[in-house]
């Protein structure tokens, strides 16, 4: 049987610079260490995650000129297939610093090229052509001229050609994103506090919104990553708390990313079986936490690679929470 690709859609791409100081002076000058330059944004970090794996996977989106040219010129020497729709405006640059002192990552985003209707409809055409079966991932923030319900449509619209979609967004992205019926949400912990409106201090806070929020749209699984406390992958039947192994980070941007790569790995390889349970979702729950730990020991957002992620995976411990 042929392998189920992975289709990623970055709708506000962006040229990554990654750097390194000893210390963050605030309101004083920094000097910049090994500064590093990545095809950045949360689908095309997935895809090159996938594509590291050995996946099959195809990044698609909208892209802006200027540094979107040297984005798609590095995707293609790192042997990525792309099918971005063109946008007249400036892909966006992003910066993020490290604090080696202190181990906290400051980034500083930009907003991004205004995106109009017909590239829009072109991108969604996309969609409408993809193979049956296939996995779409909608994911990261939308650029100005996007309708705040898009990922909605855009999942209606998988979902109506057969594909399975896994939707990692925040605010009304993944708000309003969940009435397109996604199979897999990825929120983070922040982002789901956001979604139910109130703080989720507890682990049994943590299940209990993901089961009303996520669950109770039609979700059939819901992975809440929690930083270096690992994640909660909770469905109908079952929570499973996956924690990793003390790891000294080397940037942890693209962590979350990373994740949801192997998330939608394991969606791209269900033929109709639902969601997972028992020993499958402990399964589940310790590789996609392994693979996040792993790529924190890359720099910039550069992915892990196979054997570092069963390296990590030695020192996940699972259990039952739920």
């Amino acid at each position: 049987m042929e392998e189920t690709a992975v289709y990623t859609v970055t709708l506000n791409p962006a040229w990554d610079r990654t750097a390194a100081v000893e210390g963050l002076l605030c309101g004083g000058t920094n000097l910049l260490r090994a500064p590093r330059g990545d095809a950045g944004g949360k689908g095309i970090n997935v895809s090159r995650v996938l594509h590291a794996l050995g996946k099959k996977t195809e990044a698609l989106g909208l892209l802006g000129a200027g540094a979107g040219d040297v984005l798609l010129a590095r995707l293609r020497a790192e042997g990525i297939r792309c099918d971005f729709v063109r946008l007249a405006g400036e892909c966006r640059t992003n910066t993020k610093v490290i604090d080696l002192k202190s181990g906290v990552t400051t980034e500083f985003n930009e907003p991004g090229p205004q995106a109009d209707a017909a590239s829009l409809a072109a991108l969604e055409e996309k969609l409408r052509s993809l193979p049956r079966e296939a996995v779409v991932v909608l994911a990261g923030s939308m650029p100005q001229g996007i309708p705040e319900d898009w990922y909605a449509r855009a999942a209606e619209i998988c979902r109506s050609a057969g594909t399975k979609v896994l939707l990692d967004s925040s605010g009304a992205g993944l708000r309003l994103g969940l009435a397109g019926g996604p199979a897999v949400a990825k929120p983070n912990r922040a982002e789901l506090e956001t979604l139910c409106g109130m703080p989720l201090p507890e682990l049994a806070d943590v299940v209990g919104a993901a089961r009303r929020q996520l669950l109770g749209a039609g979700v059939q699984l819901a992975a809440v990553s929690l930083g270096a406390e690992g994640a909660v992958f909770v469905t109908a039947s079952q929570a499973v708390l996956a924690v990793p192994p003390r790891l000294e980070a080397k940037s942890t941007v693209g962590a979350g990313d990373t994740m949801t790569a192997v998330l939608a790995d394991w969606l791209a390889g269900q033929q109709g079986q639902g969601a997972p349970s028992g020993e499958a979702l402990e399964q589940l729950a310790a590789s996609a936490v392994a693979a996040a730990s792993a790529k924190v020991l890359r720099e910039g957002t550069e992915p892990p690679r196979p054997e570092e992620i069963r390296a990590v995976a030695a020192g996940v411990r699972c259990r039952v929470i739920g």
